[in-house]
């Protein structure tokens, strides 16, 4: 149960415990939070959950959770670290981050005690809402105290599951029935702390460890395992095929090209050595792609991990951990020319949406939240002392987020390098674009950076004209069938059924003339469009098969 208290002094009883009079007050800017177990009990394991009460300090408000769970949470960061990260499971589902954020009992306190900077988890959170990677976990900071004794600065964040704003997939019925459809939803992690506790399968070409997160170990059967598993091992033998590059018959088909590029360019971005060590990724029902995602524990990333030293000017791929699990994944995937080409196009275009300037300010507004905060914290705990694999140590605050500030301009610049490179190199000239006819594709303009081609007005009428705009993945405007008809194509877009139609005369050779929507007819070559490629990059002119004009977005 949960209370709502105007005054900052108020009773706590703990269970089964005696009633003290405690002044619940609010350290500093940030909300505070005083967590009672039991009797005052010590939390001694990351397996076993004891009873507490919580109250929430923001403002002039203070809450109450009458009754809760906590326990440890972590591998090394619950062995190693003297600043534990903790788990916390409310009773009843609750919004406990407000409106936008998920429903649900179980959430995490995560101590970022490797971190100096406190923010790189919620740095990449940022990135991953730039990037448009979806199920990106929330990041809210507070200070702890826990049973009386204050603990440091700590970001409240989701438990990685299957939820409605979390990992928002299908849920499996958990008591099967002969009708039970057990394509999805599924959440893995290729992992590299083996627990044969839980639910597990070896991939069976690579021998990788994968963990089912969801369905739950406590009811998964025996053939949703047998299923997950021999879809992963297909998709893995056709990547290590011979003809693992081919769009049809390689690997690309069983992948969500959107989400695997995304998810390996933040994997380099953010130099996350542990980035293949431990990889999330997805099934959903009757969705016969595996989604990448989403991204999770990166405390040690953004060259924070002295074991591999300065990765300023490194990519993950060649020096990160776990190269031998979805690492492997990867570095086969980079011997084919499409991802080259996707990952340096993806590249530059979150490059040229503004990259540099938006980390670099979600750097500096996350550190002015725990300017007070962050004082505080570094009184209780050292600043300057190594307690796991800190890259560097400095004394000041500042220090470490100029640090951030460095090496985020940095290897912007080399990772441009090094795409453009493995692109050129590996790539070599576009080829001839074959559409799969049982997708819907998204069509990006190379001069809009991230914009695409959309219907507006809806599209639901013949005669809609079409334009750019940004670009939102789900939007169903934005996604396009291709239809084939002899040599050419028809491009149906998937919101209003209507074919693409140019409109062009003989009088208007010359001139721009807006391009619409008409009921699909195979026989009109108006509707016809074939696909030019351009250059390196994997760009293509769309040309029409009656006017021989181009898509243009010139002005």
């Amino acid at each position: 149960m949960k209370r709502l208290f105007l005054l900052l002094t108020v009773l706590f009883t703990a269970a089964m415990g005696e009633s003290t009079a405690i002044n619940y007050t609010q350290l500093t800017d940030i909300p505070t939070i005083y967590i009672n177990t039991e009797n005052g009990r010590s939390i001694t394991s990351k397996d076993i959950y004891i009873y507490a009460t919580m109250v929430y300090v923001n403002g002039g408000s203070v809450v109450q959770y009458d009754s809760l769970q906590i326990r440890g949470r972590g591998n090394s960061t619950w062995t190693s670290m003297p600043k534990k990260s903790y788990r916390i499971k409310f009773n009843e589902k609750e919004k406990f981050l407000g409106k936008g954020y998920a429903n649900a009992k179980s959430w995490t306190l995560l101590a970022n005690c490797t971190d100096k900077s406190m923010i790189r988890n919620a740095l990449t959170r940022d990135l991953g809402e730039f990037i448009s990677m979806k199920n990106t976990p929330a990041a809210k900071f507070v200070d702890l105290y826990l049973n009386g004794t204050y603990q440091g600065t700590y970001q409240i964040s989701d438990q990685v599951e299957v939820k409605p704003h979390r990992v928002d997939i299908s849920e499996q019925d958990e008591t099967l029935t002969a009708s039970s459809n057990i394509t999805g939803g599924y959440l893995l992690e290729v992992d590299g702390f083996a627990d044969t506790s839980e639910k597990y399968f070896y991939t069976g070409t690579k021998n990788i460890y994968v963990r089912i997160h969801y369905p739950d170990e406590d009811y998964i059967k025996s053939n949703q395992i047998s299923y997950i598993s021999n879809y992963v091992s297909t998709f893995e033998k056709a990547l290590f095929s011979s003809n693992f590059d081919d769009a049809l018959s390689g690997y690309r088909p069983y992948v969500d090209s959107t989400s695997l590029v995304n998810w390996y360019i933040a994997t380099e971005m953010t130099a996350n050595v542990d980035g293949f060590w431990s990889t999330y990724f997805y099934k959903n029902k009757d969705d016969y792609h595996l989604y990448f995602g989403p991204l999770w524990d990166y405390d040690i990333a953004y060259n924070n991990c002295s074991r591999t030293g300065d990765m300023t000017n490194a990519l993950m791929i060649d020096k990160g951990y776990g190269l031998n699990l979805s690492g492997a994944w990867v570095t086969q995937m980079w011997k084919d020319k499409w991802f080259a080409n996707r990952v340096n196009t993806r590249w530059k275009e979150i490059v040229n949406a503004g990259l540099n300037t938006y980390l670099t300010g979600k750097t500096d507004s996350l550190a002015s939240v725990l300017a007070k905060s962050e004082v505080e914290n570094y009184k209780k705990w050292s600043i300057s002392y190594r307690y796991y694999n800190e890259f560097v140590l400095h004394s000041s605050y500042k220090d470490y987020i100029d640090d951030l500030h460095n090496f985020i301009s940095n290897h912007i610049t080399y990772l441009t390098k090094q795409f453009a490179s493995r692109s050129i190199t590996g790539g070599g000239a576009t080829q001839a674009f074959t559409p799969l006819t049982n997708y819907y594709y998204r069509i990006y303009n190379k001069g809009a950076s991230i914009a695409l081609i959309d219907v507006t007005n809806s599209g639901t009428t013949a005669g809609s004209t079409i334009s750019i705009y940004a670009s939102t993945l789900d939007h169903q405007t934005q996604q396009w069938s291709f239809v084939k008809s002899g040599n050419y194509y028809q491009m149906i877009n998937r919101a209003s059924g209507l074919a693409l139609y140019d409109p062009s005369t003989t009088a208007q050779s010359s001139t721009a003339v807006q391009l619409v929507l008409a009921a699909p007819n195979n026989t009109d070559s108006r509707q016809l469009w074939s696909f030019v490629p351009q250059g390196t990059e994997g760009f293509y002119n769309i040309k029409n098969a009656s006017t021989g004009k181009l898509v243009n977005n010139s002005g």
